[in-house]
């Protein structure tokens, strides 16, 4: 019998499947992006510093003290200012003065002697009057000179002349103040008004005040030390610690990753509990990166978009500046 030779031809699995199978086995990863951030306190903390060159007379505040809005911090010594303020007080009262006695006019005497005056002249000039009627008929029969007559008519011009003048008098003792008279005492006033509330001001400048009410997290100044403006430096921190936060530096290459309301996971190094938290802000522009990993192959030469993190409910008050990891869940 004539046999045919049998070949068993074994087919190789196809290489194009192990990839989409190992693919399909792969769990998916665990985490969006990570990274670097700092505790802070309901928003960044605030430096507060001087306003006013000059020497620290006191500072009021400890840190870790709890302060209001507007409460004092420091006091700069401004004692200078002190004498400057009741010299511009008084000179502000002074021009106020001026002003009610301009406003006001003459005295109630002067408009008195003004009255007297016209009625010492209303006499005289009546006397005069009645005289020259005396002198005109004499003259007229030839009894006295004509030179006589004459002499009556100036002395009746006369006492006339000084009853108008009189009457000018009492008008003007009379009559208010001018119109440019007014207006001078109204710009002397306010010129004294205020050189006097800026010299206040410059005075409130000496007292450093709270803008913001939170808790003295650093104190960086004493009393004794000089402030300035050229070269300003900051008395105190102050942070709003009713809450915690941490802002977070997103690489440029994650951002797209990142988004509100996203969950995050949060390690603090040494600490053996993993914190939650959700995102609830990012930034609307680039920045430069700030906080740094101990990764000496860190990238540093990249932008970074800022985040805010906020603790889930019953997180332990983690200390501000501490740094963390954050990782955002996919």
């Amino acid at each position: 019998m004539g046999g045919g030779a049998v070949t068993l031809v074994t087919r190789k699995p196809s290489m194009a499947a192990a990839p989409i199978e190992a693919l399909a086995a792969s769990p998916k990863p665990d985490i969006a992006a990570s990274a670097q951030g700092r505790v802070e306190g309901r928003g960044e903390a605030v430096p507060v510093e001087a306003s006013i060159d000059g020497v620290l007379k006191r500072v009021l505040v400890t840190e870790g003290q709890r302060i209001a809005a507007g409460d004092v911090i420091a006091e700069v010594a401004c004692d200078e200012l002190e004498g400057q303020i009741r010299a511009l007080e008084a000179s502000f009262e002074s021009a106020t003065q001026s002003r009610l006695r301009t406003m006001r006019g003459s005295r109630e005497e002067e408009r008195r002697v003004a009255e007297q005056q016209v009625s010492a002249a209303d006499a005289v000039m009546a006397q005069a009057r009645r005289h020259l009627e005396r002198m005109q008929v004499l003259v007229a029969k030839d009894d006295v000179p004509r030179v006589a007559g004459e002499e009556a008519a100036r002395d009746f011009a006369t006492a006339e002349a000084n009853r108008r003048a009189a009457a000018e008098r009492l008008k003007l003792a009379m009559a208010g103040p001018l119109p440019e008279e007014q207006a001078r005492a109204d710009a002397d006033v306010r010129a004294a008004e205020e050189r006097l509330i800026s010299a206040k001001a410059r005075k409130d400048k000496c007292v450093v005040r709270s803008p913001i009410s939170g808790s003295v997290i650093r104190a960086y100044l004493k009393a004794g030390e000089a402030v300035s403006t050229v070269m300003p430096r900051p008395i105190v921190d102050v942070a709003d610690l009713s809450i915690r936060e941490i802002r977070v530096e997103v690489d440029e290459r994650d951002i797209a990753l990142i988004h509100r309301g996203q969950k995050a996971r949060i390690r603090v190094e040494d600490y053996n509990q993993v914190l939650s938290g959700t995102v609830t802000w990012t930034a609307l522009v680039m920045g430069r990166k700030t906080a740094r990993s101990t990764d000496p192959a860190e990238k540093s030469d990249r932008d970074i978009m800022e985040a805010v993190v906020s603790f889930d409910k019953n997180a332990p008050h983690l200390a501000i500046g501490l740094r963390v990891t954050v990782e955002f869940l996919p």
